[in-house]
């Protein structure tokens, strides 16, 4: 019988560290002088658009920088994108793969339309969108500015 009461107490004092370990600390109240000296809060960076079932994620308009989000270079559409007088391209084909989306388009890029292939995947720690193929150079990164004007 003593062994099985020493059992039972070792379980006991097992269950009882096992249960303070979980108990969280009390939330410590903010130092109002500590947040004074921080002064006014900053808006966290633009996010990526949630997946969305209706309308394709890279609908929007898209800069190269958060600084170029004051007039977004980039307007993607579901069926175009346009850059500012450099690049219009027209999807042939959209589809949507576990990284993004695969797109046949044809571009003009200051020369006659030209197919390509595009990939568009999603970063989403650097929250940016990644643009592979097309007439632009290889690897641009794109941050998100905003949804499309309603017209």
């Amino acid at each position: 019988m003593r062994i099985s009461n020493l059992i039972c107490r070792a379980a006991a004092a097992a269950f009882s560290l096992a249960m303070i370990a979980c108990t969280e600390p009390a939330e410590p109240e903010p130092d109002p002088e500590a947040a004074a000296q921080i002064g006014e809060t900053q808006p966290l960076p633009s996010t990526l658009p949630a997946p969305n079932a209706s309308t394709p994620r890279y609908v929007g308009l898209w800069a190269t920088t958060a600084e170029g989000c004051t007039e977004p270079a980039w307007r993607f559409e579901e069926n175009r994108i346009s850059t500012r007088g450099e690049v219009s391209c027209e999807f042939q084909n959209v589809a949507m793969t576990d990284r993004g989306y695969d797109v046949q388009a044809t571009c003009t890029a200051e020369s006659p339309p030209t197919p390509y292939n595009i990939q568009l995947s999603f970063a989403e720690s650097a929250r940016a969108m990644m643009i592979a193929g097309g007439p632009w150079q290889q690897g641009t990164a794109l941050v998100y500015c905003g949804s499309l004007p309603t017209q």
